[in-house]
Parts: structure tokens; C-alpha cells; sequence
């Protein structure tokens, strides 16, 4: 399921405790305190972990079953991921889970994949939360309902997400690489499931899987943020030790893989222009020390610009693109390269190479730079995870489907202890071709066959007894998430050449560092016709300056644990950091050297235009981007000498290519300048010397152009409904504008903004929109509407989309404006305004809680002189909001009358 805005609960219940479970409660026992994640036991079976965080301003609860795909029987296919979709549908004791969580905001989710399947909910930190987090989930665990009448509508969602999924040529090829290279094990099958057992399946059979799996002797509950251990524990005593440890056995799978006979080969031949080379090696399980020698490898091979793969086929332009992925799984698994492939390559041919290329994987001799360059990396993207504790606990969840989540610090200490012998090791272990599925079967004498090595639950149990981590590091200080503490914390000031900055004074764990500068460049003369070298020059930015190597500054990011990211918005060219309070002025001096000293490679240019336009060439035939493109193009229809005009996406991909290096130097040296520009940083930093660094960074940096903010011109839409044909796509999708004049300061935004919130956008699937749609209905996996309400002019808009079978068009259309029509004849109800002020109340609460959010704010203030406490002026004039201002704002500014909708598939199909 999408991520999801959840709600209050004021039904507490109480059915939990009814005579069949009134055994007392239990303390849960005090197991181990492994780096901060502290374990404790239930004597029902239960795993319950502990990360407590004082410095954020939310708290997380994530329970983890110990059931996905890969427990699926024969007709079983997709079972546990529709069994996750249904357990938000409601309890005996709780009713409707949705309606419930819709009234706390947040955000929730539920996730399935092979080895598990897992619920959280995100909330801002109280005691209320975390109490009412933990009932549902006891009660969720063993009193869903599964009605047969909701299944009968959840089916077909869970079938659009599949179709979803076949439109995409990446996904489909994947899927199509572990369905071949799996003979007997579930790894092969894909997450989401069979649509024929999907459509079939019956209430009562889906219950017997969830009465088997879903036992707290099958569970690990997780609690971390911001939240009082001691109440914590009680609640989850009183809520789960009462539940009693099943009689069954569950006993696990026992299928093992058997060893691959000789490579295997497949094609696949489907309407589109996107071309794809992909290959798959079994390889071993996450408990396995062999999973982090192979995980420095794939760096070592397809990292940007230093890996070998990368070197001899991205660099020499013979693929545009290459990625990897590894799951981390149970049981032996496998790792999956993809190479796009540009339309004017000969397919055949760039096969060829691409198996030559891996072919060389064994017999490779990799340096120590390699092994170094690969650790860093791995390292920084460990602790990037660890020192983020909401993410972090949600991340267990893999980690804990592989077997035990002190895996996770194996695998850290495993990295930390590579050896160049040990990448060599797994490179010929693994990279036979005998092992690979990408070719034809060849007969071969003498094969020496490569056998994964199996780990049993007792072998993990083995491994992580007695682990003890290392000493636990400093806690970081509590953040209070308001405006009056932001503002408490906040330093403001000028930089030599006038751009403005602003730096928060707060604690992140693991001494976190991270900044966002918006560099607004140029006039509406000076921009013209520049749209795609500007792209392209905020891509090329770390591409290599007078000084460094595109291959240095990535190398001396990674051993920082450090990022640095440019891209280009409209005038805006957006800088992202994130980097240690240890490593801040290194990584300002990097971004100086960028931002003064850009080479611009000719090689890089041609590869970065190429892989964009490869992307571009996969989008051509997908309804998602069709609809959207032409939509932009119906509703704001630009002249093409306008920077404001968009072109369709073929026009996108010829503008790619005329792309050259001297435009590019010519935007560089003309265009880019910080006067007018604004950035905020956020981490524990010396005022003083984090300005320092800022003016090194910043304070010479002038553009030639003189900037003047280009306003966007206001079309007024009207109704039109247009049709694009796209064959042989199995989802559809319907996309709709209409615009009006407004900026965020007008006195109807407030009301405007709480009638989008109930009509498509508010609550966990509880507007109009999605649960007409799809909750009852069942003809849309996803389904809402928006708004654009600009800051600095009035061009504004309202939005809806909807993603649905080709078969079901005209159901979704008369559906989707039968509830408009009703919206704006009837009006909403005083339950409605009440129940959605209190959820839009709490998600910002949530919002608020987030580092992103607080940057944003401060640096809207800077650029845009809006007052920080405008954010709780925003929330007070919506909860003093009447009914009838809501409704009136709705009527005023949404019309059947202006509506521009797309509809792009195949609906041809029968």
C-alpha cells in the first residue's frame, strides 16, 4: 500500500481483554541492549524493540510478521500481500481501522515482500499516540474481520497495483529474471501475486493464512522516537502478553534451491520503445558473510564513475544507464543488473558486450583503492540509515524477514572487515555464467556448479547469541517541534554579496549536518530557449572541475559518508548537502570548487544527455507520462519562445541532443550567482564558523545575468475530456485540472485547502475520492486530488488523478465527477469539517517533526519574506473555519465547467 494519512482513535477497546484471553499480564523481559536497540521478550513468543530518540518530535510503531511471499501454497499467489490490504479494513473491537487512523494524522503503511509483511504508523510523539498505536496493532493482530463483502472490493485494487506494475518495462523484466532463474523456490514468484489466484481467492481461505501467520509468537514489535519507555512497556503488556502462544507449529519453508544447470535466456516482447539488457546470478542470503563481500563488488562494478561495468559501458557509451539490486532475503538470493539500452544501438550487438563484460567479473584483479572506495560507501549509507531512527526502526523490517535483526550489525562488521581476497572470493564464486540467466542453454562437460550455502534458523540463532555491539553512542539532545522553539534556534544573516542564510541550531543524531540552498538565476530575456541546457548544466555540475575528477569528489564524498546533489527547477537551482559536523567544511569546500570551477567533460555531457533521453525513450508509450505531458500542455499553452512552454516529450529528447558543451559553459559562467539566493543548514554547528564556511561557499559567487522573477501567465481552463490510446498496457490512467487565480496570503485559501481535504486529498483513504472509488467501488488502486496554490503569484490550480484497468474508463469518470457534482450540490457535512480539521491539524504537527520541513520553512522565509508564524496562522484560521465557508470556497473555485481531463490506456481492451 502508499504511504497513508492516518487519524484519532477515541474508541479505545476494551474486547481484547474478554474471557478468552484473560490470562494476566506479564512484564516483558529485559533480553539485551544492543547499540541502543534494546530487546525484550514476551512469553507468548513475541520480539518487542525498544530505540528510544529523544531528539525527534515523532514516534514510530512498526510491528513485523514473520510471513510473505515465499510462504504462499499452490492458488496462494498474492495472498499475503491481499491479506495486508485487508487488515486496514476493519476489527471486531476497533470497526474501521481507516476511519480511525484517518483521524490521527501521520502517515502508515503496510508492506509485503518475500520473508515478511509489516504495518507502522508514523505519529508526532505523545502518550495518547503511542497508547492507541499499540491497542490497534494487538487487535489487528487477532481480530481482523476479512469480510467476504470487502474482499470482493480490495481484489480489484490489489489487481490494478498489478497492472500497474506490467506497464512497467523495468518491473515486468525483473520479475521476469527471478521467475526464470527460481525453479522451486518462492524468491521466484512475484510479491504481489498472481492476478487469476488474486481475483479468486475466498474470505475463508484468506483467513486460514491469517490465523496461521498472524500470532505474536510470529511478531516483532518495534516502538521508536520520541516516547516513555516505561509507559511503553505497560501498554504493551497490557495489550499483547494477554494473548495466548498458539498450539501449531509453523516449522517454517524447507525448499532450497538447487544449483543452476547452465545459464539460461529469455526475451521479451512487448509495445514500447524502452530497450533493457538484464542479468541475474544467484547469490547468497543476507545471514551469509558472503553478502557483504558481494555488496562492496556491485559497488566496485556499477558505481558512478569508477566501476569497471560502469568504466567499459556507460563511459564508452555502448549502454546509457546501469543500476544493480540485491534483496536482502532469508534464503539464498540473488543479484539483478540492469543495462538500458538507447533506441539507435543494436540490441544483439550491445548483448554481446554486456555478457563480455561479465564475463570479466572473475577474473578481474581489483585493486585496494576498489575495496576502499566500496567500504566507504557501504559505511556511509549504514549510518545514513542508523542516524535516522524513524527510518531506521522501519528499516529493521528487512533485516528481521532475513532472520534476526542483529544481522544488521554482522553485516556492518562484516563490511568494516573485507578483505581484498574476499571481493575476488565471491567474484569467482558467483560470476559463472553457468549461474547467470540472461542466455541460451549450452551443454557443457565438467561444470563446476555453484551450491548457496543454507542457513537454519537455529545457525542464526547461533550467530547473533551473545552478540553485544559496540557502546552506545551519545543521544542527541531533545527538539521540541514548534515555531517558537525553531525560531529560538534559528540564526539569520547576509552574506557579503546579499544572498541570505539560515542556520538551525539542532542536535541530529550521529552529529548530522544537512542544507538546502535555492540559487535563483536569471531573467526571462536571458532564459529563453535554455530550459534543456540549464537541466543538463545542474546535472553536470559534479562531473569533474579544474581541480578534481568526477571520480575524486565522489571518492572524497564517500569516505565523508557525505552527498552533494544540483538540479535545476524552473529559475531555481536547488543544492542539497548532507554530510557530519566533522566533515561540513570539506564538503562546502567541494560545492565552492563546483560552483566556481565546473570542467564539463565532453564525455560526461554526452553520457549524461544519453541516459536522460534514454529514460525519455521509455516514457513515450507509458499512459502515466503521456497524460501528464499533454495535460501541462492543454492547460498552459505556451508559446515556444516562453521558458514556461512544455514540450511534449519527444521534443524533450531532440532538445537533449542539441545540447552542447559550449552552451552549457555559457549558462555556467553567465547564469549561476547566489545574490539572490537563500539556503538554510541544519545540524549542531558553530554560528560563526558554519557562516564562514557559507561565505567561502557563496559570497563571491555573482552571475553576470541580473535576476528578475518571471511570472507564470494565467489561462483560464475549459471543459475537455480527451482520449489517448496506448495498446498493449494493462493500467490506465485518468489525470484533470482546472485553474482559477490565487496566492497562499488570499483570505479563501485556508477554506479552499479543507474542501480539498475532504473531497480527495485528507485522511488514510477517507475522502470522497478514494472511498468512493476505490474503497467502495473498487475500480481504482489510487485516487485523489490536489492543489497548486503558488506563494509569489496567483496562477493556481486544482487537481485530481486516478490510476484504473482500461476496462473500467468509463466507471472511473462517471464516479469520479458524480462526486464532484455532489460536492458542489450538496456540500459537506459538519462530521466531515470536524473529523478532517483534526487530521490536517495533526499532519502538520507530524510535518513539523521533520529536519526537510523546518529548512523549508526557513528558507521560504528568506526568499519569499514569509513569517514562520504563518505556519500556525495557517492551522488556527482552518480550525476556526465554518461549514459554510468551506462549502462556499468550493462552489467559488471548483467547476464542472473548467475541467481538463486525460484519459490514457488501452481501451480497446474488452
Amino acid at each position: 500500500m502508499k504511504s497513508l494519512l492516518l487519524g484519532t482513535a477515541v474508541l479505545f477497546f476494551t474486547g481484547i481483554t474478554n474471557p478468552a484471553f484473560s490470562q494476566k499480564t506479564e512484564a516483558p523481559k529485559f533480553v539485551s541492549n544492543t547499540e541502543g536497540v534494546k530487546e525484550y521478550s514476551l512469553n507468548n513468543g513475541m520480539k518487542v524493540l525498544l530505540i528510544p530518540d529523544p531528539s525527534q518530535s515523532n514516534m514510530v510503531v512498526n510491528i513485523v510478521y514473520n510471513v510473505g511471499s515465499k510462504d504462499e501454497g499452490y492458488g496462494e499467489k498474492g495472498m499475503a500481500h491481499l491479506l495486508e490490504h485487508m487488515l486496514f479494513k476493519s476489527t471486531k473491537n476497533l470497526g474501521d481501522i481507516k476511519k480511525q487512523l484517518s483521524d490521527k494524522g501521520g502517515r502508515a503503511n503496510g508492506t509485503t515482500w518475500y520473508d515478511r509483511t509489516n504495518y507502522y504508523e508514523v505519529f508526532p510523539s505523545s502518550d495518547e499516540n503511542l497508547k492507541w498505536s499499540l491497542q490497534m496493532e494487538a487487535d489487528r493482530m487477532i481480530n481482523a474481520t476479512i469480510l467476504q463483502s470487502d474482499l470482493d472490493k480490495e481484489f480489484s485494487v490489489v489487481r490494478n497495483e498489478f497492472e500497474i506494475g506490467e506497464n512497467n518495462p523495468t518491473r515486468v523484466m525483473m520479475q521476469n529474471v527471478f521467475s526464470t532463474a527460481y525453479t522451486w523456490h518462492n524468491y521466484g514468484n512475484s510479491t504481489i501475486g498472481s492476478k487469476e489466484d488474486i481475483e479468486r481467492v475466498k474470505a475463508p481461505t484468506l483467513r486460514k493464512f491469517y490465523e496461521k501467520y498472524y500470532q505474536p509468537d510470529n511478531a516483532t514489535l518495534i516502538v521508536a522516537g520520541k516516547f516513555d519507555e516505561n509507559n511503553a512497556l505497560k501498554y504493551i503488556s497490557d495489550y499483547f502478553s494477554i494473548l495466548p502462544k498458539p498450539t501449531r507449529e509453523l516449522g517454517g519453508t524447507y525448499t532450497v534451491e538447487p544449483a543452476q544447470n547452465g545459464e539460461k535466456y529469455f526475451e521479451i516482447k512487448r509495445n514500447n520503445d524502452q530497450q533493457i539488457i538484464a542479468a541475474g546470478y544467484h547469490t547468497s542470503a543476507y545471514a551469509d558473510k558472503d553478502y557483504a563481500a558481494l555488496a562492496a563488488l556491485y559497488e566496485i562494478l556499477t558505481s558512478d564513475p569508477s566501476g569497471y561495468l560502469y568504466k567499459n559501458l556507460v563511459e564508452k557509451q555502448k549502454v546509457s544507464g546501469i543500476w544493480n539490486f540485491s534483496p536482502v532475503v532469508r534464503d539464498p538470493g540473488m543479484v539483478y543488473f540492469n543495462f538500458d539500452v538507447p533506441k539507435d544501438k543494436d540490441l544483439g550487438e550491445t548483448t554481446t558486450l554486456v555478457k563480455a563484460e561479465l564475463d570479466k567479473v572473475a577474473g578481474t584483479k581489483y585493486t585496494e583503492d576498489d575495496l576502499k572506495r566500496a567500504k566507504a560507501k557501504l559505511m556511509k549509507d549504514i549510518d545514513d540509515a542508523k542516524n535516522n531512527t524513524i527510518n531506521y526502526a522501519i528499516g529493521f523490517t528487512e533485516i528481521i524477514g532475513a532472520g534476526n535483526y542483529k544481522l544488521a550489525f554482522l553485516y556492518r562488521d562484516n563490511v568494516e572487515n573485507l578483505k581484498l581476497e574476499d571481493i575476488t572470493r565471491v567474484a569467482q564464486k558467483y560470476f559463472k555464467n553457468n549461474n547467470r540467466t540472461i542466455g541460451v542453454f549450452r551443454p557443457s562437460a565438467n561444470e563446476e556448479r555453484v551450491f548457496p550455502t543454507e542457513f537454519r534458523d537455529n545457525q542464526i540463532a547461533d550467530m547473533v547469541k551473545g552478540y553485544k555491539g559496540r557502546a552506545l553512542e551519545k543521544e542527541p539532545a531533545p527538539f521540541e517541534a514548534s515555531i517558537a522553539n525553531l525560531k529560538k534556534n534559528l540564526t539569520e544573516g547576509k552574506l557579503s554579496n546579499g544572498m541570505k542564510y539560515g542556520l538551525i541550531n539542532k542536535e541530529l543524531k550521529g552529529d548530522k549536518v544537512q542544507g538546502t540552498f535555492r540559487l535563483r538565476l536569471g531573467n526571462e530575456k536571458d532564459l529563453q530557449g535554455k530550459n534543456a541546457i540549464g537541466k543538463v548544466t545542474a546535472a553536470l555540475l559534479k562531473s569533474g572541475t579544474k581541480n578534481k575528477t568526477k571520480e575524486q569528489i565522489q571518492d572524497e564524498l564517500d569516505q565523508m559518508k557525505s552527498s552533494i546533489d544540483t538540479n535545476l527547477y524552473g529559475q531555481n537551482l536547488i543544492i542539497n548537502i548532507n554530510t557530519y559536523k566533522q566533515h561540513y567544511p570539506k564538503v562546502m569546500a567541494i560545492l565552492q570548487d563546483m560552483l566556481a570551477n565546473a570542467a564539463f567533460p565532453e564525455n560526461e555531457l554526452a553520457k549524461t544527455v544519453t541516459e536522460t533521453n534514454t529514460w525519455l525513450e521509455g516514457q513515450l508509450k507509458d499512459p502515466n507520462a503521456i497524460a501528464s505531458n499533454e495535460l501541462q500542455r492543454l492547460a498552459s499553452p505556451y508559446p515556444k519562445s516562453s521558458i514556461f512552454y512544455v514540450p511534449s516529450l519527444q521534443e524533450q529528447i531532440d532538445d537533449n541532443k542539441k545540447v552542447t558543451k559550449a552552451q552549457v559553459t555559457e549558462f555556467y559562467q553567465n547564469m549561476i550567482g547566489a545574490s539572490d539566493g537563500a539556503g538554510t543548514v541544519i545540524g549542531n554547528l558553530d554560528a560563526k564558523s558554519a557562516t564562514a564556511e557559507l561565505e567561502k561557499t557563496f559570497g563571491k559567487l555573482n552571475s553576470k545575468s541580473k535576476f528578475a522573477e518571471v511570472k507564470p501567465t494565467f489561462f483560464e481552463t475549459k471543459k475537455e475530456d480527451k482520449n489517448i490510446l496506448t495498446p498493449d498496457k494493462e493500467n490506465a490512467v485518468a489525470l484533470g485540472t482546472l485553474s482559477f487565480k490565487m496566492k497562499q496570503d488570499h483570505p479563501d485559501y485556508p477554506a479552499l485547502v479543507l474542501a480539498n481535504e475532504i473531497l480527495g486529498s485528507g485522511g488514510f483513504l477517507s475522502a470522497r475520492l478514494p472511498m468512493r472509488l476505490r474503497e467502495k467501488e473498487g475500480i481504482s488502486y489510487g485516487v485523489g486530488s490536489y492543489l497548486n496554490v503558488p506563494v509569489s503569484n496567483e496562477v493556481a490550480s486544482w487537481n485530481y488523478y486516478a490510476f484504473l484497468n482500461p476496462t473500467k474508463r468509463a466507471a472511473v469518470e462517471a464516479a469520479m465527477k458524480d462526486e464532484i457534482a455532489k460536492a458542489l450540490a450538496s456540500g459537506f457535512t459538519q462530521e466531515e469539517l470536524d473529523s478532517n480539521k483534526k487530521s490536517y491539524a495533526n499532519g502538520r504537527k507530524t510535518n513539523l517533526g521533520t529536519d526537510n520541513m523546518l529548512i523549508n520553512l526557513v528558507n521560504n522565509k528568506l526568499i519569499f519574506d514569509i513569517p514562520l508564524e504563518s505556519f500556525d496562522e495557517q492551522n488556527a484560521k482552518v480550525q476556526n473555519l465554518k461549514l459554510s465557508e468551506v462549502n462556499a470556497a468550493l462552489k467559488k473555485y471548483i467547476s464542472a465547467d473548467k475541467l481538463i481531463s486525460v484519459f490514457a490506456g488501452d481501451f480497446n481492451k474488452k
